[in-house]
């Protein structure tokens, strides 16, 4: 699309999309901008629960039993494909109201590794058990506007050292050696929707909110996707770069007037990054490789047809594969695509409309996958698709293997077991769901009782319920 032509679009949603009052962006105004797309029935939640989230408990509809992991209210996890684990994959870290958390995975108990909330937990390093987190500086205008100073403490023994200071952006990976730092930065970019605390509180980011061409409030996909567009329209200087730990040296590897965003290096390969192109996902070429010295930029993906979907993509955990939501077209097929680095052989695994999560994650064993759900209101429109699953590849019926062209694509379909039923779910909180490291659990975030907690469901015991 041409300046000119974004430029269009972008007068456009200025005059259809004016903002709403944050105050709709209350339970109350939950229901009336989701007045024009009633939820499906079965879709419909259930009364708010009474009283403090279980411990733990066995769902009764799937059989698996469901650890509460976080002590305290208001607590959460990394981004879905953010290191979270030591190398040993003992501690895991998350966060909590009152700092930065650690959680020993034997007995899932809990200690404070940083006191205050404006401690920014980042990721864990690959190769040290010290855990990133940035301090933003005081002052007016967007945090990612003002400098910050980037850290490390140790989960043993909380000793603190200093990794870099940087004056704008933001740090969102290490590579696999821990030698190299990961950011990027946006001059002049507005924020998606005007900071409201109450809403970055419940469910880490703002509220969005806006209103259709008939003056009407859109419910929140709708209203997110405006907002998406408005953004991605309004070009504005951006950059990748590194930032090395041991001598300070920052380099740009990348500069565009697109929307950088999902920078993130491979977990075993210590110059590979990729990153994304943000945006409304039908109207950008997503996804990008680039080695650590700016060179080998290439993309990941070619649209083959209109409203051809793709994105919220993710290394297996030895880096061989790429992986990533694929929908040919936008809500209607659904795959997780993959892309073998070292070969270009692609394997696309079928999804079925239920099974669609807003992100999707990979097992230690690099074969099993999980979903962790979504409303009607999202992409798929599933009537039935709350829920966090397990799903297992099998070849597509009457499949001749023997015939089979590595440089074509291969499809496979998923199996899927349901493990934790998510109804009472508010999905504006994504639970970002990840395996721990001995695949036996499924760690994620949820409000199904109020408050956003941490929890974990089993993710390979026998289920005490069939047919689910």
């Amino acid at each position: 699309m041409t300046q000119a032509r974004r430029r269009t679009v972008l007068k456009g949603l200025w005059g259809a999309s004016a903002l709403l009052p944050m105050a709709m962006a209350s339970a109350p105004g939950r229901a009336m901008a989701q007045a024009d797309q009633p939820a499906s029935p079965a879709q419909a939640a259930p009364a708010a629960p009474q009283g403090p989230a279980p411990k733990q408990w066995t769902d009764p509809k799937t059989g698996r039993r469901i650890l509460r992991i976080s002590d305290q209210e208001g607590s959460g996890v990394l981004y879905f494909y953010r290191q979270a684990y030591t190398p040993e994959g003992d501690v895991m870290v998350l966060k909590s109201p009152a700092g930065i958390a650690a959680v020993r995975l034997n007995d899932w108990s809990t200690t404070l590794l940083v006191k205050g909330k404006e401690n920014e937990l980042l990721f864990m390093l690959r190769n040290t058990r010290e855990a990133v987190y940035a301090v933003t500086d005081a002052g007016d205008g967007e945090a990612a506007e003002r400098p910050k100073t980037i850290y490390a403490i140790h989960v043993d023994t909380k000793k603190v050292r200093k990794l870099a200071r940087i004056p704008s952006g933001g740090i969102s990976g290490a590579n696999a050696d821990d030698t190299l730092l990961l950011g990027s930065v946006t001059y002049g970019a507005k924020p998606l929707q005007p900071r409201d605390a109450a809403s970055i509180e419940k469910f880490g980011k703002a509220e969005y909110a806006a209103l259709g061409p008939d003056g009407k409030p859109l419910n929140f996909a709708k209203a997110k996707g405006v907002r998406m567009l408005e953004r991605w329209a309004s070009r504005v200087p951006a950059e990748l770069f590194t930032l090395d730990i041991r001598t300070g040296q920052r380099t740009v590897l990348y500069t565009t007037e697109e929307w950088i965003g999902h920078a993130q290096f491979s977990p075993t390969d210590p110059k590979l990054i990729r990153f994304c192109m943000e945006g409304p996902w039908h109207r950008v070429d997503r996804i990008k490789l680039i080695q650590a010295d700016g060179t080998s930029l290439r993309s990941v993906h070619t649209r083959t047809m209109n409203m051809e979907i793709w994105g919220h993509e993710f290394f297996s955990q030895d880096g061989k594969w790429l992986w990533y939501d694929l929908q040919t077209p936008r809500g209607q097929v659904f795959w997780v695509a993959g892309l073998e680095l070292a070969t270009g052989k692609r394997v696309w695994k079928r999804v079925e409309q239920n099974d669609w999560g807003v992100h999707f994650n990979i097992a230690p064993d690099n074969k099993t996958f999980a979903s962790d759900g979504g409303d009607f209101d999202m992409v798929a429109h599933a009537p039935d698709g709350k829920w966090i699953s397990l799903l297992q590849a099998e070849t597509i019926v009457d499949a001749e293997l023997d015939s089979y062209n590595d440089k074509l694509v291969t499809i496979e379909q998923f199996r899927s077991t349901r493990l934790v039923d998510m109804s009472a779910h508010d999905y504006r909180l994504e639970p970002n769901l990840r395996f721990t490291p001995d695949g036996k659990w499924l760690v994620f975030a949820s409000n199904m009782h109020g408050a956003n907690h941490v929890y974990a469901v089993e993710a390979h015991a026998p289920a005490a319920k069939a047919g689910i």
